[in-house]
Parts: C-alpha cells; sequence; structure tokens
C-alpha cells in the first residue's frame, strides 16, 4: 500500500490536496474579509494582510478553533514588494531585515556572488528608500566596475556540485567541463565535489566552451565580462526591477526609473 491509501493513486492525492488548500484559503479569506481584514495576497499556504493586531488575532482564533487548522503570524512587514510569478516576492520586516522569498539568484544554482549580490542591494534600496532611480544607478555602478575589472575572482565563481560520477554525464555542463579541466591538470575529483568555475573569453556558443576552473586562472581579465553583466548582473536585478517598469535597456544605458513610493502607501 503506498501513501496510506488501499487504491493509491498520485494524481488523486494531488488533486485532493490541491482542492482542499484552495477551498480552505477560500473560506479564510472570505472570513478576513468579513471581520474588515484587508487582504493582500494570498496563494496556496499563505495568506498577507494588513496588520490591523485585533483582526489578525481573531482571523487565527477562527482559523484555529472553528476550521482545527493551527496557523500564526509568521512574518510582519513595514513594506513588501510581490511579482507577478507565484511565491515570488521581497520584504522589508519591522526589525529592519530583507528577506528575500523565490528568488533564483538568492537561492543559489547557476549565479555567481556579484549577482547575489546585486538582487539582494537591489532589494533592500527599493524597500528601505522607495527610489528606483537609485537603484538603477547602483546595478549601474557595479556594471562600470566590472566592465573595468574592478572586482575580486570569488565575486564571479559559480559553484555546482558533481551529484554523480564524471563518466555518468551525458550531457556536457558548465559544471562537467570544468571538472574535466581539473582532472586534466592533475587534480582529484568525484561526485559530491564542489566545482568553482568561472566564464573566461573565447571559446564556442556554447557555455560549457567558454568555462575554467577558478583556480586556473591567471589573470583576472581572462573573465568574459560581458557576460557576466549580461547574464548574471542585469538578470538579478530586473527580477525585482521589470515589477517596478524599469527596462534593461535603463540599466544599460543609466535612465532611471520612477519612484514606488506609492505602492507602499
Amino acid at each position: 500500500m503506498v501513501g496510506g491509501a488501499r487504491w493509491y493513486r498520485r494524481e488523486v492525492a494531488e488533486a485532493v490536496t490541491a482542492w482542499g488548500g484552495r477551498n480552505l484559503l477560500k473560506t479564510v479569506i472570505e472570513k478576513a474579509r468579513s471581520l474588515g481584514l484587508p487582504i493582500i495576497y494570498g496563494d496556496t499556504d499563505s495568506l498577507f494582510v494588513r496588520n490591523i493586531s485585533d483582526k489578525v488575532d481573531a482571523l487565527i482564533n477562527y482559523i484555529n478553533n472553528e476550521l482545527g487548522f493551527e496557523v500564526k503570524v509568521d512574518k510582519v512587514y513595514r513594506r513588501v514588494l510581490f511579482t507577478e510569478a507565484k511565491k515570488r516576492y521581497v520584504g522589508l520586516t519591522i526589525d529592519g531585515e530583507i528577506d528575500i522569498v523565490g528568488f533564483e539568484a538568492v537561492r543559489g544554482g547557476d549565479w555567481a556572488e556579484i549577482a547575489k549580490g546585486v538582487q539582494e542591494s537591489v532589494a533592500e534600496i527599493v524597500l528601505t528608500t522607495g527610489d528606483v532611480s537609485k537603484a538603477v544607478s547602483y546595478v549601474k555602478s557595479v556594471i562600470d566596475k566590472v566592465k573595468a575589472y574592478q572586482f575580486d575572482i570569488d565575486d564571479v565563481i559559480i559553484w555546482k556540485t558533481l551529484d554523480k560520477s564524471l563518466n555518468e554525464y551525458k550531457v556536457l555542463t558548465p559544471h562537467v567541463a570544468a571538472a574535466k579541466q581539473l582532472v586534466e591538470a592533475g587534480y582529484k575529483v568525484g561526485k559530491g565535489d564542489m566545482i568553482g568555475y568561472v566564464v573566461v573569453k573565447g571559446g564556442g556558443a556554447k557555455l560549457a566552451y567558454k568555462v575554467k576552473p577558478y583556480i586556473l586562472v591567471k589573470d583576472i581579465r581572462e573573465i568574459d565580462v560581458d557576460y557576466y553583466v549580461e547574464k548574471q548582473i542585469v538578470p538579478a536585478a530586473m527580477r525585482i526591477l521589470e515589477v517596478l517598469g524599469v527596462k534593461e535597456s535603463q540599466l544599460m544605458e543609466g535612465k532611471a526609473g520612477r519612484s514606488i513610493l506609492d505602492y507602499f502607501s
């Protein structure tokens, strides 16, 4: 017996869970509105409402006691910015901390530290100052420094784990290509190892032919700064700024965006 059901079918189990979650969320939203509690955003297992303490307490009591589900206030934000994507938002908590949820650069993956830093800084600027122009100027300054090679190699390293042995990979991905270069250079690498690589100038159109293990880089000017600007820094910043009407060309040309104070009024 699988999943605790006599006649188990995964699709049915998923449908029941999804339907139950939506029905519960709908019920909670209706209750919140009846209490006069403004709804900001709701999705699957979370609900964002205005921080009106007595009404929030009444809603929590209703869910816990009437519906039989245990819930609590997770975080209280001073400001929060939602994107059009599901479960992707940035918020400034009442304690002054920046909370970034669902953004690729923060979660890791094929992103360098410089991209993560840019995304976090952009979020902090727009949430604490409400000044999109300031965020655009900041990204522009980072781009200018990168193009002038004013960065440490640690800023542009991309880390990825080998989840199997090199001979098991059928496709040449960037971290596999870098791992093979390490082997050729006399290093021992295998399953479970973290491979740190950078993107360098030259090579072919495929990214795997443009990577190099960072420890084999002798001159920082080997780094393909255009790649990091166009595929790392700008996309990481645009995850947030595109919601505010900023275009990629504005980051490249230095044109300022508009203020977002109205979003938080």
